[in-house]
């Protein structure tokens, strides 16, 4: 399985469940092999609590309940690496949050935030790397498989592994995701996951990428638990989201 989620002591007065931030199943990634993945951590304690995404080399795209109570100056972005203990990759500070005006704590509408990057990434290297974003309002079939990846949970136990992982989800499509069957679902969301529940994204993934076609798509955001059965996690859709974007990073 795979979950991707932000920790729960951050999301406790809601009422679903938004920490289901981890990668259940699927495989260890290989240096290299998604060189747009970063760590979020608390900076006092070299400790991950969410993901995100480099867009360029000034920023990264995660999600705005990431950023809950947090100050700029007590994060840290850790780029380039698939083993949080090897010590290797870039480190960054970070200079400026910046959240959507829309975002709600409640029901996690607009999850979307950038993060100011200080030194600008260097992308000279195979590991680290931004990723493309899709466009505006752009759409795939139900089924489509898309690749989720982070360094959170892969047990009920949500014990976090510090080693980077990935597994294919299928994109599920709004004649299922939608109001009537999933109470909270906005126009500004995605839902995928495989309807086994054993492939999804879980504690610790939070803010990280959902891709397609190498292109980012949506934003690990929410879900219901790790690994439910016909329970789809929930994502920010980035394509709704771009001239926001635009108009904040440039990208």
């Amino acid at each position: 399985m795979f979950v991707l989620l932000f920790l729960c002591s951050f999301a406790l007065d809601l009422d679903f469940v938004a920490c289901n931030t981890r990668i259940i199943g699927g495989h260890f990634a290989t240096l290299g092999q998604f060189p747009h993945q970063v760590s979020l951590q608390v900076k006092s304690k070299s400790k991950h609590y969410c993901g995100g995404s480099l867009i360029s080399e000034n920023y990264v795209l995660t999600a705005a309940h990431c950023t809950t109570g947090q100050h700029a100056d007590a994060i840290k972005v850790v780029a380039g690496t698939v083993d949080l203990l090897a010590g290797d990759g870039q480190t960054f500070n970070v200079t400026e949050i910046i959240v959507h005006p829309h975002y709600n704590r409640r029901t996690q509408d607009y999850d979307i935030a950038l993060l100011t990057l200080d030194p600008p990434a260097n992308f000279n290297t195979s590991t680290v790397n931004k990723i493309h974003l899709s466009d505006m309002n752009s759409n795939y079939a139900a089924n489509t498989l898309a690749t989720i990846s982070g360094f959170g949970a892969v047990s009920s136990d949500l014990k976090l592994p510090n080693k980077l992982k990935y597994a294919y989800v299928q994109m599920w499509s709004r004649d299922y995701c939608n109001p009537h069957n999933i109470p909270g679902i906005t126009d500004r969301m995605i839902c995928a996951g495989h309807p086994s529940g054993q492939v999804g994204s879980c504690q610790g993934d939070s803010g990280g990428p959902l891709t397609v076609n190498d292109m980012l798509f949506g934003i690990v955001s929410w879900g219901f638990g790790c690994g439910i059965t016909g329970k789809p996690s929930m994502y920010t859709y980035v394509g709704a989201l771009r001239p926001w974007i635009k108009q904040n990073s440039g990208v």
